[in-house]
């Protein structure tokens, strides 16, 4: 007997995913978008330095949901694919890096066929069911 694919209301009320649809309309993504968990508690939450930075959620947040759009532009002139890596660059313990982070443009949900976009860390996209 196989499981059924979760929902994406499901996998919400689980605390595996966070609806970020109203912050990515800012920067100009009008389909519902979603990230990650693992994303957001890895790179959307500050860690104690980054925060004494000046950096916050919403701050993050925006740089992700930015540098996303300019990729999603850049692939769109070479690139069909419902898949996109991006880096972005982000702070944890005072240091720098980019982090790789995937964008997977998909339905809304099983059964749904209107599109929506989850964010998640690349290696997310083969163990965590994408609805």
């Amino acid at each position: 007997m196989t499981q059924e694919k979760p929902t994406r209301e499901q996998e919400i009320e689980e605390g595996k995913q966070r609806d970020i649809s109203e912050q990515a309309k800012n920067a100009g993504l009008m389909i519902p978008v979603f990230i990650t968990s693992t994303a957001w508690d890895a790179w959307v939450t500050p860690d104690q330095k980054s925060t004494e930075q000046g950096e916050n959620e919403t701050s993050r947040l925006n740089n992700i949901l930015d540098k996303l759009v300019y990729y999603m532009r850049m692939q769109r002139q070479t690139n069909r694919s419902n898949l996109i890596y991006f880096p972005v660059p982000l702070t944890k313990e005072g240091k720098s890096e980019d982090v790789q982070l995937l964008s997977h443009l998909g339905p809304l949900d099983v059964g749904v066929n209107k599109p929506c976009i989850t964010i998640m860390a690349p290696e997310e996209y083969e163990s965590q069911s994408v609805n």
